[in-house]
């Protein structure tokens, strides 16, 4: 398998660089295991990072979005309100496809055309919904990211203005660990230290590495 041409049509007759789709639950760590690769010297792509870098203050995607959903999701400096907006999506499964429809399409769209613009080796994609969106057929490899549902709680009420109810609605609306396990070629446990999560990292490094060799 292999990333899609932001025509659908297919990449692997004439793309070198590989994609390995990382994906997981909310507050698994996604975001840390990207950090650990890009230091490494591989390329990250990030949909979160994207869809930031989409949604900004005055940009067509955000006033989009403050019409479907209203003015109250704009903070004072006309920027997107992300906390208050998930919390309005996340529990509402038809806005939250709303949602999904007006950004999911822009994003594949930009991270199809950066990766096309790689050359060898592989590069990490990393999708939150890789597999809920079917994003999961069109990368090499698939890495999932699994952590204690109790450390993802502190991690996101420690880090984020989101309190333990507000966390855990967001998890009992997602995939649970064990079921991204079952579309998983690699699977990454994040329960113990950085340094234990880095090693890990480092491990399949080296076996990306071996498999796509540029």
């Amino acid at each position: 398998m292999s990333y899609l041409r932001v025509d659908g049509s297919n990449m692997k007759e004439t793309k070198k660089t590989h994609a390995i789709g990382l994906t997981g639950g909310i507050g698994s760590g996604k975001s840390t295991v990207s950090d650990i690769f890009r230091n490494l010297g591989v390329p990250v792509l990030s949909a979160d990072q994207i869809s930031r870098d989409l949604v900004t203050p005055d940009s067509p995607l955000l006033q989009q979005i403050v019409d479907t959903f209203g003015t109250d999701i704009q903070n004072s400096d006309g920027s997107l309100d992300r906390t208050g907006l998930a919390k309005i999506v996340f529990n509402n499964p038809e806005r939250l496809k709303i949602l999904e429809s007006i950004l999911h399409p822009p994003i594949r769209k930009t991270m199809s055309e950066a990766v096309s613009a790689f050359k060898g080796g592989y590069c990490i994609l990393e999708i939150p919904l890789l597999i809920e969106t079917g994003q999961w057929q069109t990368v090499d490899r698939v890495l999932v990211v699994t952590s204690d549902p109790e450390a993802k709680i502190g991690r996101l009420t420690g880090t984020r203005n989101l309190t333990q109810q507000d966390v855990q609605k967001v998890m009992a609306a997602q995939l649970t660990d064990r079921e991204r396990i079952q579309y998983a070629d690699d699977v990454l446990k994040n329960d113990g230290t950085l340094d234990d999560l880095a090693r890990q990292v480092e491990k399949l490094h080296a076996l990306y590495s071996s498999l796509f060799d540029s």
